[in-house]
């Protein structure tokens, strides 16, 4: 019988692994089909000269703001996000990455292994999503509600594109250079505004109201 490992990785279209300086470490044959780069020019280079992906504002996201900024602490580390990138012909990919963290007592040999699915993700299920304090989210009402009265600021719908490309707060803070206080108070103001009481909430209502 195949092994989990194999059952996994039947699932996706590419894996690659990054270290803890942000260098690739391993890169599959997905990976060489997917971009056109060969694994002998990939494996010790940075993600981000690879890979060059970015988020939804086509803003970099590989880099300084990836999951191995935060990589001592798994709880900012989203299990999945969207990632836009480009492949080997030069056009646009749209990617759904999923994370695995591999662990080490020495840091150099920490591991982050990307699951690359081609596709855009799909709104968040509420149902299976936690409001970051370890409760589960209330399922996403059937009915519709009505579109929030109070519009958001410019600044507030920048950081509500960022929360739905599964970008931790911490690292949102990082990429707009303003203080993580700030962006928590940001994201408290969209909540009051949506009427929603977590971030789970915050960005499946914005999916059901096209605001991202």
């Amino acid at each position: 019988m195949p092994s989990l490992a194999e059952l996994l990785l039947r699932t996706v279209d590419a894996v690659f692994a990054v270290d803890a300086r942000q260098r690739i470490a391993l890169w599959d044959r997905g990976c060489e089909q997917l971009f056109g780069v060969p694994a002998s020019q990939a494996i010790g280079q940075p993600c981000s000269e690879v890979v060059r992906g970015k988020n939804a504002l086509q803003q970099p996201f590989c880099g300084g703001c990836c999951c191995l900024a935060s990589f001592a602490d798994s709880t900012n580390v989203p299990s999945a996000f969207p990632l836009r990138a480009r492949d080997a012909r030069g056009e646009e990919l749209r990617l759904s990455v999923s994370l695995l963290l591999v662990p080490s007592q020495h840091r150099e040999r920490r591991l982050c292994v990307h699951l690359l699915r081609r596709g855009q993700m799909m709104a968040p299920d509420l149902a299976l999503q936690g409001d970051g304090g370890g409760k589960r989210a209330p399922r996403a009402r059937a009915t519709s509600e009505p579109a929030p009265a109070r519009p958001l600021t410019a600044r507030e719908h920048e950081i509500l594109k960022l929360l739905a490309e599964g970008i931790s707060l911490g690292s949102i803070a990082r990429l707009m250079r303003i203080s993580l206080v700030t962006v928590r108070n940001h994201v408290q103001h969209i909540e009051a505004k949506f009427a929603v009481h977590s971030q789970a909430e915050t960005v499946a209502y914005a999916y059901r109201h096209n605001l991202v």
